[in-house]
């Protein structure tokens, strides 16, 4: 969807499996080369396959995350969403000899911003990188709201959405087939900024 300059959201339900950093790395990068974004392609899959990472360790073991963006003329917000996982990310001091706690500190380095929080039960990671996105926080989620409360369930494992015969399509647009959020209530979804054009 572009709407005043802004392309999304757009997002794609992975399975929580350390196997599909690859995926999420490259279909980040595609949608930010595709659409002549400003933040560096690298930056961006070097962030989201660390916040995915964080998703795969600490999230619902067998679950799915959800991985998105929306883009704008001057950069992007990435979000990474697991089913409820314990804790916060939080960045933590680590030493030379440690194997594990280095993805956050990526995340600190190559983004504008990041942080966390909960919505609807599921853990939300997400970054900015270039400019940061200026618009109030209920604009900012409403899409992941949206999506979230039409049935994109992360804590059940794949394999059982699979046995009911209820998988959404995994587009990669921002509204896959059989999705109950309309295209108009996603553009309500976003900014006021992009709505009025701006971006």
């Amino acid at each position: 969807m572009i709407i005043g300059g802004w392309r999304g959201p757009g997002w794609r339900v992975f399975d929580a499996h350390p196997g599909h950093v690859g995926q999420v790395r490259a279909w980040i990068s595609a949608a930010i080369t595709r659409h002549d974004c400003p933040a560096d392609p690298a930056d961006a899959a070097l962030a989201v396959s660390e916040l995915f990472t964080n998703a795969v360790v600490h999230g619902p073991e067998g679950g799915r995350v959800l991985v998105g963006y929306c883009l704008w003329s001057q950069g992007a917000r990435l979000v990474v969403c697991d089913g409820g996982g314990s804790g916060e990310p939080e960045l933590r001091p680590v030493t030379s000899q440690a194997q594990n706690g280095r993805g956050l500190h990526v995340v600190e380095a190559v983004t504008a911003r990041w942080g966390s929080f909960r919505l609807a039960g599921n853990l939300v990671a997400w970054c900015d990188l270039g400019q940061r996105m200026r618009a109030p926080a209920g604009d900012a989620w409403a899409w992941l709201d949206c999506v979230l409360s039409a049935g994109a369930h992360l804590s059940v494992p794949a394999w059982r959405y699979i046995q009911q015969g209820s998988e959404p399509a995994d587009t990669g647009q921002a509204r896959p087939s059989g999705f109950p959020c309309s295209p108009a209530a996603l553009a309500s979804s976003l900014p006021a900024a992009a709505r009025a054009g701006g971006g």
